[in-house]
C-alpha cells in the first residue's frame, strides 16, 4: 500500500471520528434544548404556572410519583398542603386540592355539567378484561350500567340478608382471639390485630362473594391466594406510575417485574374460577352473587345465562376482582385504625363500650339498622375514617375540552385534578388538633365548632362513590361488642 493511501484512510477516519463527535453534540444540544425549554415552559407559560408548588415537581412528574412508590406520597402531599395552602401544583399538569368544594367540583353530581372523566393514566392497564369492572370503567355512561346492576347487591335490604354470615366470622374472630389469650395466662405474648381483622374480611368477602371461605381465622394465617391480592395492589400501582411517562409506557410489558406479572395474572385466574363455581350454584343463597343474579343477569331460577346484553361472564369475572380486592384489605384497615385509636384513647374506649353494651343485651340483637342509632359508635367510626382512611392518596380525575371550574379555578384541558384523603381529613386548615382522635367533633361539641366536616369523604362521592359503605358497621360494632 502507498504512502498516498496510507494517508487518506488516516483523513477519512479523522473525517469520521470527527462526525461521530459532531453528531454527539448535536444530539446533546437537542437533549440539553428540550429540557430547558421544559423547565421555562412550566415554570413560566403554563396556564398551571400561578399555581404553588415546589419546582422540582412543576417541571417533572418524577418526584411525585417516586414518593408513590416509596408510600409516603400521602404524608408529602399533606406536608406540601401545610406550606403552600389549599391547591398544590404536584405535577407539571397536575393539582391537588384539600378543601369541602374541590371534593364537589371534582366528584360529586354536576348538575348541567358533565362528569369529570377518570384519569386514563391511572386506569390504562388492562389485563384480561379487568377494566371491565365497576371500579376500572372510564366511560360513564357503561360505569352507571354497571352500578345500577351492582347496586341491589349492596343494598340495605341485601346487607341485612347477610348479616348472619357477617356475624359468625365475628364471632368466630373473638373465639379464636379468646383462645390465644388462654394460651398466655400472663398476657406476656402480643397478638397483631391488623392480621386478625385481615383474616376476618377476606373470610367474610369470599363467603359473601364466592360461598367459598379462605379458613384464615381457623388456621390462623393467611390463604396463600390472599398474597397475589397484594401482588396485585403493587402490580397496579406500579403500572400507574409507569403510565405517567409517555416513554417507558410503551415498555410496560418488560418494565413489570415478570415475578410480580405471573402473580397478577394468577390471581385474575384463580378469580375467574372462584366466579365460575359460585355462578353454577345459581340464586342459592343470600350473598352478593345471588343478589346480582336475581338483578335481571339470570332466568328465572337465578341461574346464570350467558350472552346476555346485561352484564356479561367477563364483567362478572372483572368484578369479582375488583371487589375482593377493594372491599377486604380495606375493610381490614378501617377496622385496624378504629381499634388502635380507640386502645390509644382508653376514655373513647370507656364510652363506646358502655353505649353498645346499654344498646345490646346479646349479640345476636345487633344490626345495622340498629348500629346507625347509636351516636358515640358512629362519630368514632368517622373519626377512625377520618385519621386512618382506607385510601391515603387520592382518584384523579382529567379536566375535559374546554376547560372546566375547579375550586373557583378555571382550569384547561388534560389538567389532572384530586383531592388527597390523608392530606384533606389531616390538615389544620380542615380540622381544630388533626392529629387528635376526638369522636366529640361529629356531637356537636363546641371546642370543634370551627371544624370543616363537609371535607371527610373517605368512601368518595357523587356518582362514582363506594358501593360497599355500609357494609362497615355490623363488622365494626360486633367486634366492639
Amino acid at each position: 500500500m502507498s504512502v498516498r493511501t496510507v494517508g487518506n484512510l488516516k483523513k477519512l477516519a479523522e473525517t469520521a471520528s470527527f462526525s461521530r463527535e459532531f453528531w454527539q453534540a448535536v444530539i446533546f444540544i437537542l437533549i440539553l434544548s428540550y429540557i430547558s425549554y421544559t423547565i421555562i415552559y412550566s415554570l413560566y407559560f403554563s396556564p398551571l404556572a400561578p399555581f404553588p408548588g415546589p419546582k422540582l415537581w412543576a417541571v417533572s412528574s418524577i418526584p411525585y410519583q417516586i414518593s408513590i412508590l416509596r408510600g409516603r406520597s400521602h404524608r408529602k402531599v399533606l406536608a406540601l398542603h401545610d406550606y403552600y395552602g389549599s391547591v398544590v401544583r404536584v405535577g407539571p399538569d397536575e393539582l391537588s386540592f384539600n378543601n369541602a368544594q374541590a371534593f364537589r367540583d371534582i366528584y360529586g353530581f354536576r348538575p348541567g355539567r358533565p362528569q369529570l372523566p377518570k384519569d386514563p393514566k391511572l386506569y390504562a392497564s388492562k389485563m384480561n378484561g379487568v377494566r371491565d369492572s365497576i371500579g376500572g370503567y372510564l366511560d360513564n355512561e357503561a360505569h352507571t350500567r354497571q352500578r345500577r346492576l351492582l347496586s341491589h347487591a349492596f343494598s340495605e335490604r341485601c346487607l341485612r340478608e347477610q348479616e348472619e354470615a357477617i356475624v359468625q366470622y365475628v364471632d368466630l374472630l373473638i373465639r379464636r382471639l379468646r383462645d390465644r389469650t388462654k394460651l398466655d395466662p400472663k398476657h406476656e405474648a402480643t397478638e397483631d390485630l391488623k392480621n386478625w381483622f385481615t383474616f376476618v374480611t377476606f373470610d367474610i368477602t369470599g363467603d359473601l362473594m364466592f360461598a367459598e371461605t379462605f379458613d384464615c381465622l381457623r388456621d390462623g394465617k393467611l390463604h396463600p391466594w390472599i398474597a397475589l391480592i397484594f401482588a396485585t395492589m403493587k402490580g397496579i400501582t406500579f403500572l400507574s406510575v409507569i403510565n405517567h411517562f409517555s416513554l417507558i409506557r410503551v415498555l410496560q410489558k418488560w418494565a413489570l417485574p415478570e415475578s410480580l406479572r405471573e402473580k397478577m395474572m394468577q390471581h385474575f385466574n384463580d378469580t375467574t374460577q372462584k366466579a365460575d363455581r359460585r355462578l353454577q350454584k345459581g340464586a342459592t343463597r343470600p350473598d352478593l352473587m345471588s343478589a346480582i343474579l336475581k338483578n335481571g343477569l339470570g332466568d328465572s331460577q337465578g341461574k346464570f345465562v350467558e350472552n346476555q346484553p346485561i352484564m356479561s361472564r367477563r364483567e362478572i369475572h372483572a368484578n369479582s376482582v375488583f371487589i375482593t380486592v377493594a372491599g377486604s384489605e380495606t375493610s381490614a384497615s378501617i377496622l385496624s385504625g378504629c381499634v388502635y385509636y380507640l386502645c390509644k384513647y382508653p376514655d373513647a374506649m370507656e364510652r363506646i363500650c358502655k353505649e353498645v353494651r346499654a344498646a345490646f343485651s346479646r349479640d345476636d340483637e345487633i344490626t345495622s339498622a340498629k348500629c346507625g342509632r347509636l351516636p358515640y359508635l358512629n362519630a368514632v367510626i368517622e373519626e377512625s375514617l377520618r385519621l386512618y382512611p382506607p385510601l391515603v392518596t387520592s382518584l384523579p380525575r382529567l379536566i375535559p375540552k374546554g376547560g372546566d371550574i375547579v375550586d373557583g379555578y378555571l382550569l384547561p384541558e388534560d389538567t389532572t385534578v384530586s383531592t388527597h384523603h390523608y392530606a384533606s381529613y389531616h390538615a389544620a386548615a380542615n380540622f381544630v388538633f388533626p392529629e387528635q382522635f376526638a369522636p366529640e367533633r361529629w356531637l356537636n361539641d363546641s371546642r370543634f365548632s370551627s371544624d370543616k366536616l363537609e371535607v371527610l369523604h373517605p368512601f368518595s362521592l357523587g356518582p362514582r362513590n363506594c358501593l360497599g359503605k355500609k357494609s362497615v358497621n355490623p363488622i365494626a360494632v360486633n367486634s366492639t361488642y
